[in-house]
């Protein structure tokens, strides 16, 4: 079966694939060779979408993301595409990404970073995150990962899910989208995993920096959940810090006053990468090989 791969994906994807069985793999160039390779094929692989990628033969489109709203699912629904996401392949290396970045601030980790450019000795006394208040903005697969890591270093877990009568983790107290500054109030740390989506844009701002006072916060979701000027102003004022792998424009504008802020920790949008991102998203593509050819049940369907 010939299986079309977008040419941009996460390193090791390719390779992942290609060992999958009774698979021919297509790598291409660019859109123009996508276009035409799909004119021979029924199975898409990628986290981009052009309308021209939507040819006659295309049956089933595996994304190489988490996130599909970048996909027309009611046109899919129409056509009879089926489209399958990449839930579960984040979890682990965002859980752990977050956990640097929230310890890169606790432990001083950033600010000695800063100062060794200049070979300069200064000895901080760290935090400690245990018996503190973690909020997880967005108890999902990847905010689940981050609370039971949470829960074994000791620490209280809060959160927001969509549905809140829904969830079944390890979380001891679960809110509503709408009482989110509420929980900035009850926590000593946020962590945002938050997608892009209508209801989560800006929903991060003033109120809810204010409400945490002197607390850090962590964004490894997207960048849009997040006014950045409440942000600026809140490092400004109390809070003590912000580790930040997501931004409201990416890459981060050079004129951005968060490259130099000495309370801010960043990476460029790397928390998702990892050497097991392949093999993971193959694992998933291999099941939904098999539903497709009509045994066993599909992972991830969205439409």
């Amino acid at each position: 079966m010939r299986v079309v791969l977008h040419p941009r994906h996460p390193g090791g994807v390719d390779d992942a694939l290609e060992a999958v069985p009774g698979i021919s793999l297509v790598r291409t160039a660019d859109d123009d060779a996508i276009v035409e390779a799909l004119g021979h094929a029924e199975v898409f692989v990628s986290f981009r979408w052009d309308p021209r990628y939507l040819t006659g033969s295309l049956r089933w489109v595996q994304s190489v993301s988490a996130g599909v709203d970048q996909f027309p699912l009611d046109t899919f629904a129409r056509r009879k595409v089926v489209l399958t996401s990449a839930r579960g392949v984040h979890g682990p290396q965002v859980a752990e990404h977050a956990f640097a970045l929230l310890l890169a601030m606790t432990r001083g980790v950033g600010v000695s970073m800063r100062e060794s450019t200049t070979r300069t000795w200064r000895s901080r006394t760290g935090e400690e995150l245990a018996g503190k208040t973690v909020a997880i903005l967005g108890l999902g697969t990847i905010g689940e990962e981050i609370a039971r890591r949470a829960t074994a270093w000791g620490m209280r877990v809060i959160g927001t899910k969509s549905d809140p009568s829904r969830y079944g983790g390890v979380a001891r107290e679960v809110f509503a989208p709408e009482q989110t500054t509420e929980v900035f109030r009850l926590a000593d740390v946020v962590i945002s995993v938050l997608p892009d989506a209508p209801s989560t844009r800006g929903i991060v701002g003033a109120a809810e920096f204010e409400a945490l006072g002197a607390g850090w916060f962590v964004n490894v979701g997207r960048g849009s959940a997040v006014d950045e000027a409440a942000l600026l102003a809140a490092l400004d004022g109390g809070l003590r810090g912000a580790g930040l792998d997501v931004f409201a424009e990416e890459p981060l504008p050079e004129a951005s006053p968060l490259w130099h802020h000495p309370r801010v920790v960043m990476t460029p949008h790397s928390a998702g990468l990892s050497p097991e991102y392949g093999p993971r998203l193959a694992r998933i593509f291999e099941a939904n090989l098999a539903a497709f050819q009509g045994d066993g049940a599909w992972v991830n369907r969205v439409v």
